[in-house]
């Protein structure tokens, strides 16, 4: 398993919309496109066929699950993310990254499970919210470094919000991350 890119962009998107199975792991996506391409990422970067399936809850809403069953891979993840035992969205690390290549990967893949984008009087934003203070802190500091504007709050719903705003650093984002 190469540390290339691509597995920091399945591990941020992993942070954000995974969590761990028994013996692998699984990412899940509104979207049936959006599934296969994660898929296909999953299969190319690990070299083992990832399985979709369609979920539908017991309240009427419908996902798409991504799952990719490796021990190695769950292990690997977990030692990344620092092991968190429960809730992992609200208790994983972010990690150390062997390089500037890495980091903006995995922050990519974050952005793409938790953030959307807007118009607000007539100016671009790009909003992240996420309920882990300490990966939100380390993301914006990230964010900052690579000298993209951007502020940070905290919710009073708990969530760590960072706001990307105005066009020079919405377009610096969109050209560094994407």
């Amino acid at each position: 398993m190469r540390k290339n890119g691509q597995f920091y962009y399945l591990l941020g998107l992993f942070a954000g919309d995974g969590w761990f199975q028994k013996r692998g792991i699984s990412i899940g996506t509104k979207d049936k496109n959006r599934a296969m391409k994660i898929a296909g990422a999953m299969e190319h970067a690990f070299r083992k066929d990832a399985k979709v399936k369609r979920r539908v809850f017991p309240d009427g809403h419908a996902i798409y699950l991504v799952s990719l069953y490796s021990v190695e891979v769950e292990g690997v993840f977990r030692r990344l993310l620092g092991n968190p035992k429960k809730d992992k969205s609200k208790n994983f690390r972010v990690p150390r990254f062997p390089n500037s290549a890495s980091k903006r990967a995995f922050v990519k893949g974050m952005f793409e499970a938790e953030a959307y984008e807007y118009v607000w009087h007539k100016m671009p934003r790009v909003a992240f919210e996420i309920f882990n203070r300490m990966a939100a802190k380390k993301i914006f500091s990230i964010l900052r470094q690579d000298g993209i504007g951007c502020s940070f709050s905290q919710r009073k719903t708990g969530g760590c919000r960072i706001d990307i705003t105005g066009k020079s650093n919405v377009s610096k984002f969109h050209s560094m991350y994407s």
